[in-house]
């Protein structure tokens, strides 16, 4: 396994997807669905799986882009997902609801398959699939009462 400057990056990434979760969960802790739930348990799966496989090249060499165009749109996709990501968080902690809860579900999961896809990663892509289908249902559980 070879680490180089994508998987640095990748962390400031998982970092920027982390820290809105964290302060929201502080200040808004009842507003989960049940832990234990075959949802939520998909949802964790391929959370947590997917992030450690946007960190660590588990199951190819390193990272790496196949040409400029690959590595320009890396860029410009992930920069416009994650300003998209903040921009509706700020919004989410002022009121929450479905709309605003499943556009930020959408992003974090198109940022895992985007990722996946750009640097021909396909565990990450299967596990962002997986991410997908918990954490949709999670969230319209969760938000789509209110």
């Amino acid at each position: 396994m070879v680490l180089n400057l994508i998987n640095f990056i990748e962390v400031a990434i998982v970092w920027i997807l982390i820290l809105p979760d964290l302060i929201f969960a502080v200040h808004h802790p009842a507003s989960e669905a049940k832990k234990t739930s075959p949802a939520s348990i998909t949802e964790q799966f391929g959370r947590y799986a997917s992030m450690i496989l946007m960190i660590l090249p588990l199951g190819i060499w390193e990272f790496g882009f196949s040409g400029s165009a690959e590595t320009s749109a890396y860029f410009i996709i992930n920069g416009i997902l994650l300003a998209a990501y903040i921009i509706l968080y700020v919004f989410f902690f002022k009121k929450q609801n479905l709309i605003l809860a499943l556009s930020l579900a959408v992003i974090r999961i198109f940022i895992f398959l985007s990722c996946g896809i750009l640097l021909n990663h396909i565990f990450l892509i299967i596990f962002a699939l997986i991410f997908a289908i918990g954490h949709i249902s999670v969230t319209y559980k969760t938000y789509g009462k209110a």
